[in-house]
């Protein structure tokens, strides 16, 4: 709750603050308030620790990106609120804050199964992954609601995990040209007019495509897949874009597709990062023409800033055989395997 407020209603408009040196008043600082806040906690912690800040921000500017990753609000749990995540989350990607998130389950009032269950398979696939509920509402821990759910849970906080390598590369990639992470179809497609308006299904950088469900009871789902071939992440189908079909997608299931001509970089399973060595790349193949290019450094700190990183290019033949090259070598732990595993043909 890093702006200027109180319970009691707004503050008065000339209440003082100062801006560095700089006398100013509720008027002036109100909007700019949270991103000094978190420039100034992101420079202390630069300069005391030297490893990367991590803070979250409520309130923030135009140019808190540099500084801070935000979330979606207080929202509440209702299939509304998981409906208003996907555009939410897109929007604030193509206004410069990739690094971005619900809370996932909804903040206030109480969750259910289904709503927890649909809600954790949008949000592994968001950038910023989180569940969060308010002090009074029901607790949201997955084992609290039976089984099922928490083996839906489980499944997808897997999915998350292996899925953290091309995360990172989507990071990267942010950093140097501003490309969001979380991306509506248009961002990719913008001649294609279905493109245009659809709003329940996103892209996760250029390779990925997700149709969550978020209709409440809902067993199957319509899916549309723009001008590509793609890969049914789950089944290894192949379909051909642009087209529109019925997808199956019982609660264990959200619909995601991969685009033909993937290398897409994995970890192995693990429960949280750093558990086991990162030694071992797993490339999951997807034939078909394409290229990719995969970072790996030590995670931590600047040092990529110097070059001190590795950076993978990899070319995929349409029979699904891969070339690898090594286009930057500036890290001292490359991977000592790369493990290629090919979906489909």
């Amino acid at each position: 709750m890093n702006e200027p407020a109180s319970f009691k209603g707004p503050l008065p408009e000339d209440v003082v603050f100062t801006d560095e040196d700089r006398p100013t008043d509720h008027a002036g600082i109100h909007n700019v308030y949270g991103h000094l806040m978190s420039k100034a906690t992101y420079e202390g912690l630069k300069e005391h620790d030297g490893r990367r800040p991590f803070v979250i921000t409520r309130a923030c500017f135009a140019g808190s990106q540099k500084y801070a990753m935000v979330w979606t609000g207080d929202n509440t749990s209702m299939w509304g609120h998981l409906q208003m995540a996907i555009p939410q989350l897109c929007s604030l990607g193509l206004s410069g804050m990739p690094f971005a998130g619900t809370d996932i389950g909804g903040f206030g009032a109480d969750t259910t199964p289904e709503l927890l269950a649909r809600w954790i398979e949008l949000g592994v696939l968001s950038p910023f992954c989180r569940n969060h509920s308010a002090m009074g509402s029901r607790r949201q821990e997955p084992w609290v609601f039976g089984d099922e759910v928490l083996d839906i849970y489980r499944k997808y906080v897997k999915l998350r995990y292996r899925l953290i390598p091309y995360f990172y590369d989507l990071f990267f990639e942010g950093e140097r040209t501003g490309a969001p992470i979380m991306r509506p179809l248009v961002y990719e497609y913008e001649k294609d007019e279905t493109a245009r308006t659809c709003n329940d299904e996103f892209l996760i950088g250029s390779r990925i495509l997700a149709a969550p469900v978020v209709q409440q009871g809902a067993d199957h789902r319509m899916v549309y897949l723009p001008e590509e071939e793609w890969y049914d992440y789950w089944t290894g189908e192949k379909i051909t874009g642009p087209v529109w079909f019925v997808r199956e997608a019982p609660l264990d299931v959200c619909p995601l597709y991969v685009k033909a001509g993937t290398a897409l970089p994995c970890m192995p399973d693990q429960s949280y990062v750093g558990e086991k060595p990162n030694d071992t790349l797993i490339l999951q193949v997807y034939p078909g023409e394409g290229e990719y290019d995969h970072y790996l450094d030590n995670g931590e700190d600047f040092a990529y800033r110097e070059g001190k990183y590795h950076q993978y290019h990899f070319t995929v033949k349409a029979d699904g055989t891969v070339e690898t090259q090594v286009a930057h070598a500036g890290y001292e732990k490359p991977y000592e395997r790369v493990l290629i595993q090919t979906t489909g043909e």
